[in-house]
């Protein structure tokens, strides 16, 4: 695997975006795609995921009349999510 430099891979990205992800090379054809998501990516997916549950058990809560934690309520408008 050849890792590509920054305007390389500013290149490519350009290519994926304007032309479907087909180039031609010495009469052939040729198709870019991504076979796999950076970890980090994933990662963030799992706590953004785990924060919208925090955030609708924490609302559901309140409509309830339960209590609740004040410092949970500030950490989700800090966030922007209330």
């Amino acid at each position: 695997m050849k890792k590509l430099k920054e305007k390389e891979a500013s290149f490519i990205k350009d290519i994926i975006n304007e032309n479907d992800a087909v180039i031609e090379m010495d009469d052939k054809r040729y198709y870019l795609s991504l076979i796999e998501e950076p970890e980090k990516m994933m990662d963030s997916e799992i706590e953004c995921e785990e924060l919208k549950e925090k955030v609708e058990t924490t609302k559901q809560n309140i409509l309830r009349g339960k209590r609740f934690v004040i410092d949970d309520i500030v950490e989700m408008i800090d966030q922007g999510v209330l």
